[in-house]
């Protein structure tokens, strides 16, 4: 993928970011078979077969529906659009309409996808906590680079996966601590992050020393020996020490 270099300068930002903001008003007609998937971004959040077939449908119908291009990056990687890609295939358009971005990296260019991805979807425990592994990924990646990381506090994850701080605390304890089963549990949509988070919590609590099983024929003799030695007098002490 082709990224502009780094931009030292503020000024040189805030000129990337308004020629971006004029770029992304126009709309090109390019050839499908110029736009292609970049394994990072189609996998984001997967494609629903259901969906991409109701897509093709409509399309076989009414055609591309203009108003919602695909967004690509300078080299025609989809961002946005995966869905629309793959139902155009299907229903035989060969021309569609697209937007080209412009990002200084690929973090840039996916924080971007996943900021239009969480604003549009009414995400599942399983999208939600995928989501949130990859804007930890993000995070990381911004530390290592010398970036800021003021857009992924607790706060700010909050308001992008719509979920309370404490929910995102609980994902990254998670994240952190849970066990391949419990992440493939929620991963997978078996379980929900509050049901993981219980079970994680569950896993950590000392477990209780269940008492040895005891030999009742020994007992009794051992009763009986005791017995006995209390009535000759014998001391406590005494018998335990002759035990």
């Amino acid at each position: 993928m082709i990224f502009k270099k780094k931009l030292n300068s503020p000024i040189k930002k805030e000129k990337h970011i308004i020629q971006n903001m004029f770029d992304s008003e126009c709309i090109q007609m390019v050839e499908i078979s110029k736009l292609k998937f970049d394994k990072d971004f189609k996998e984001l959040f997967a494609q629903e077969p259901e969906k991409v077939e109701r897509i093709a449908e409509d399309m076989k119908v009414h055609g591309f529906d203009k108003s919602q291009p695909i967004i690509v990056t300078k080299d025609f990687s989809i961002l946005d659009g995966n869905s629309r890609y793959l139902g155009c295939q299907k229903a035989g358009i060969t021309i569609v309409p697209v937007v080209v971005k412009d990002f200084l990296d690929k973090d840039e260019a996916l924080r971007y996808e996943l900021h239009l991805q969480l604003d549009r979807r009414n995400l599942n425990d399983s999208q939600i906590y995928s989501a949130f592994q990859r804007l930890e990924e993000l995070k990381s990646a911004a530390k290592r680079d010398g970036k800021s990381t003021d857009d992924f506090t607790d706060t700010k994850l909050a308001e992008q996966l719509k979920k309370s701080e404490r929910q995102i605390q609980k994902m990254r304890e998670l994240s952190k601590k849970a066990d391949s089963q419990i992440v493939e549990k929620i991963t997978s949509g078996e379980i929900t992050i509050n049901q993981a988070y219980a079970k994680l919590k569950q896993s950590e609590k000392p477990k209780e020393q269940k008492p040895e099983n005891i030999n009742k024929v020994e007992f009794s003799k051992g009763v009986r020996f005791a017995l006995d030695e209390l009535a000759n007098g014998k001391t406590a002490e005494e018998i335990l020490a002759a035990l």
